[in-house]
Formats: C-alpha cells, structure tokens, sequence
C-alpha cells in the first residue's frame, strides 16, 4: 500500500524525485511516471500534473510529439493501476464521483493535445495506466508488457462507458469483454495480434530509443492531418454517448459491499467473497 501524502509504499521511504519526470529530446516531450517502488501507480497529484504537462505542450509550438512511460526500478513498469489509498477512500457517491472525474480528465487531456502521442509500455499497464495508454495514438511495448483491467478479482468496480468505449476501440468489443471477464491480462502477443501496439521490440534495452523513433516520425508528418485524424475518430467514437450513461452503474458497483470486501482482500492479501451485493 501507498502513502498518499508521500508517494511512497507504507514503511518505505519516499521516492525522492517528483512522481512525474518531463525530459525534452529534440522535438519529444517525454513523461516518466516516476514511482518506481509503487510500479508507478497513479495519484491525484499526477493526474493534476499530466493535465498541466499537455496544456504547457499545447502552447509550446516546438514540442512536436508527446512521449509517455514509466520508470523502471528493480522491474519494469508502465503504471500499475491507481494508488490503492485512492480507491480506499471510496464511500460516498460524491467520492466516486471525484475519482472518476479526476482520472477521465487526465485521459482526455491526452487526447486533446495539440500533438500525437506514443504510449512506450513494459511490465504491468494496469487499469488506469492501460487507460492512459488507450488514450494515446501509439502504442510500443517491450516482452514485458501486461495489460488489463483485473477487476472481476480483485476490487469489484467497474469501467465507465467511456472507458468501455475507448477499449472497444482498440481492442474490440469482444476482446475487451473476455478480458474483464477473465479478469486475464493481455501480453505483448495478445497486444500485437489485436492491432493494439505498433511494435513490439526485441528488449528493455531497445524501448526507449525505439520510443523516440516513433515519436520523431510522427512529429515530421503534417500535424493538422494528424490532429484532425485523432479528433474526427474521438467524435466517431462519443457521439451516441448521452450525459450520465453510466451512473447507475459506477454507483451500483463503487458504493458495494463487494467492493469494500475486493478493497479489503486485496490489502489482506486473500481471495474476496463476493455477495453480489
């Protein structure tokens, strides 16, 4: 478990640098999700500063293409899922409602930003990180690669209609249903064999350079087609999906007691008995 005020696993001390890293090379902004002892997973400080990264790369004119991975520590990682402290606190529709608002304002604002952006993934890309990553143009991973939303055995909540939407278009619709509920996740062969990644490199030791590649190719194409592509298919893909769809569902599932008892479990590191209720 993560401390929220630190950043850091209980007991442990915190990462020393900031939970996100930019780094610029050449017309690449890149984004490291930096909480390596963690698996880097997501906090609200980091959702609040990604939306800040993409809004000071839409008015810097020489960013050309955005670039986001994790750091890697003693394994890789792209982002384990959401700080479990986050999902804790959960109780109330007004909480839930937080929480979905936070992290769909952080996959949005990728993709609204002005320039294409490369998901460069290794080891677990886990709910909000597969998220992040389904929000992105490209996608590269290294063998390492996990993604998925294993939800069905462990918390018990649910994906919004909009995150179904964004993961039936990546993946398809069946595909995306047999991976919530075999609560499986997809390695880089599943990833590939849906069209999800563009490349699967040799190794670690090939990801990030390989990452910059993609990125300079991207950012030497004509960025209004670009721009203009990605928008036209997020139209395409929200356009019959009224206000609210959804939140029947997330209340029904977020305000459980089976989600409390998935909380619960997953802390005591013991399987759930769900109750449907």
């Amino acid at each position: 478990m993560t401390d929220p005020t630190t950043g850091a696993l209980t007991g442990a001390a915190p990462d020393p640098a900031p939970e996100i890293l930019t780094e610029r090379r050449g017309a690449v902004e890149w984004v490291i999700f930096n909480r390596p002892r963690a698996r880097n997973a997501m906090t609200p400080w980091m959702e609040d500063r990604l939306i800040e990264i993409c809004r000071a790369v839409d008015a810097d004119p020489t960013v050309k293409a955005l670039a986001l991975t994790g750091a890697a520590g003693d394994k890789p990682a792209f982002m384990a899922g959401a700080d479990l402290s986050c999902l804790q606190s959960v109780s109330s529709p007004e909480d839930f409602a937080i929480l979905e608002t936070r992290a769909e304002a952080a996959a949005m604002a990728l993709e609204a930003v002005r320039v294409p952006t490369v998901a460069v993934l290794s080891g677990p890309c886990i709910g909000e990180g597969a998220l992040l990553a389904s929000s992105c143009d490209v996608r590269i991973a290294s063998p390492s690669v996990r993604f998925g939303f294993p939800i069905a055995r462990t918390v018990g909540n649910c994906l919004s209609v909009k995150n179904l939407a964004r993961l039936s278009a990546l993946l398809g619709t069946a595909r995306t249903r047999e991976m919530i509920f075999s609560a499986r996740l997809l390695g880089a062969a599943d990833l590939a064999a849906a069209g999800a990644v563009r490349t699967v490199v040799a190794g670690e030791d090939e990801l990030t350079a390989h990452g910059q590649q993609v990125a300079e190719e991207l950012a030497a194409l004509a960025p209004l087609t670009l721009w203009a592509t990605r928008e036209g298919l997020r139209r395409l893909r929200d356009h019959d999906l009224p206000p609210d769809i959804d939140g029947d569902l997330l209340r029904r599932c977020y305000l459980s007691a089976d989600y409390q008892e998935g909380i619960a479990a997953f802390l005591e590191k013991r399987p759930p008995v769900w109750s449907g209720s």
